[in-house]
């Protein structure tokens, strides 16, 4: 075995806790030896197999050496094949589903658009049926009421949901501040008081910098409320949990439709505050509209600055 084999990584290399092998694999294939390769094609083709198999099966079934398979698992930063295994088997807890081939995705565009199309009508039919219709009234009654709506959100989704909840409701004449950055999250969180509402976006639930940062603004006396998913810690640490009951349906090639659900609950939110807010909200949008009709297009059947 060369011991320079893979570049930049050598036997004697630990992996961590946390290490990605299947993603370590796939970097270094390309400079493996025969033998090697061989080995690595076989755990990304059938990773469960490979785990599963002792090493009297794995022999034969991949035509390689005993000690050549210990020599690969070392040159990975493995402390041998059975430390090899569980960190396969580690990789394999986000999903077998990022292992499956793609023969049953669609391939024609018109396939492609019926399937987004319906999985994002099926979301928003799931958030409308969903959403607690009592509490969605109260969180409309407080967010028309208060000083200020800061709209707190991480990650890839929940980050823009809140530029969303601003675009929504400023137009409505509510001051809203939008942040996606934890940190400044606290400090705004340490600012409020009872005038004021923090409004939290989690796909999930399950972020914790967004649980601490309403748990701090309640005790300061703001309100609290989520659009997140029930039986989460968020919706447990607001005082509004507007929860909405989606999962995504396995496709890691699709893209989320979850977010069609949480726009839906966010434009119920605004279409409520604008209902109650008129004639005050009609006049903000008037001016609005003015100005792109003078500035912009002069088409008045165009969305409003959208």
């Amino acid at each position: 075995m060369r011991h320079n084999e893979i570049d930049g990584l050598e036997a004697s290399e630990p992996t961590r806790a946390g290490d990605d092998i299947i993603g370590r694999i796939l970097k270094v294939e390309t400079s493996l030896s025969k033998a090697h390769r061989k080995i690595a094609e076989a755990i990304l083709r059938e990773p469960q197999a490979f785990a599963a198999r002792p090493i009297e099966e794995l022999v034969p079934w991949l035509g390689i050496s005993a000690p050549t398979i210990t020599r690969f698992a070392r040159l990975l930063g493995c402390d041998g094949l059975r430390d090899l295994k569980l960190k396969i088997m580690g990789s394999m807890r986000v999903g077998l589903r990022y292992f499956e081939p793609l023969d049953q995705h669609p391939e024609q565009p018109e396939d492609i658009a019926l399937r987004v199309a319906m999985r994002a009508q099926n979301a928003i039919v799931a958030a409308q049926r969903s959403i607690d219709l009592a509490m969605l009234e109260r969180a409309i009654d407080v967010a028309i009421g208060c000083r200020i709506l800061y709209a707190f959100g991480g990650g890839g989704v929940s980050s823009w949901l809140v530029e969303e909840v601003q675009n929504r409701l400023f137009r409505l004449g509510i001051h809203v501040i939008p942040n996606a950055d934890h940190q400044m999250q606290m400090m705004l969180a340490a600012t409020m008081n009872e005038q004021d509402l923090l409004l939290c976006c989690s796909l999930t639930g399950n972020n914790q910098e967004l649980v601490r940062a309403a748990r701090i603004a309640a005790g300061y006396g703001a309100r609290t409320l989520a659009f997140t998913a029930p039986r989460t810690p968020l919706a447990a640490a607001v005082q509004m949990p507007l929860t909405i009951e989606l999962t995504d349906d396995g496709d890691v090639l699709g893209p989320t439709s979850m977010r069609y659900g949480f726009l839906a609950a966010i434009d119920m939110l605004a279409y409520g505050c604008a209902v109650r807010r008129r004639p005050a909200a009609q006049e903000q949008l008037r001016r609005i509209k003015q100005q792109f009709i003078t500035y912009r297009d002069e088409d008045d059947s165009q969305p409003v600055c959208d």
